[in-house]
């Protein structure tokens, strides 16, 4: 097992251009998309509106994690550890939302 390196942890300088362009790109786009988000649950006031936005903050969260463990304050294992942990919770809130809002719906339709 000399020599193996676990996933993708030793393929990528982690000051390299490209790498820190793609992190810059996804915190700035992700930055937009939660700031969006906020603004609608400002003026919905909806539980799935504030589910999303959570969704939305795990996300952002994602590319911070990356971001800090450039800088070093990381290791690849805490990393990839809160990275996949931000995952399922983003999973977790985006489904919340769906199924919240399928049973508002359901359950108006029924008032109709």
């Amino acid at each position: 097992m000399a020599g193996f390196v676990p996933l993708h942890s030793g393929f990528i300088d982690p000051w390299s251009l490209p790498l820190l362009a793609v992190i810059t790109i996804a915190a700035a786009g992700t930055a937009v998309l939660l700031g969006l988000a906020i603004g609608a649950f400002v003026q919905r006031q909806s539980r799935p509106y504030l589910l999303v936005v959570a969704a939305l903050a795990a996300l952002f969260g994602r590319s911070a994690v990356a971001g800090i463990t450039i800088v070093g304050l990381f290791s690849q294992a805490e990393h990839h550890l809160l990275e996949h942990g931000l995952d399922i919770i983003l999973v977790a809130l985006v489904i919340a939302a769906v199924y919240h809002s399928r049973t508002i719906s359901n359950e108006t339709n029924l008032d109709t």
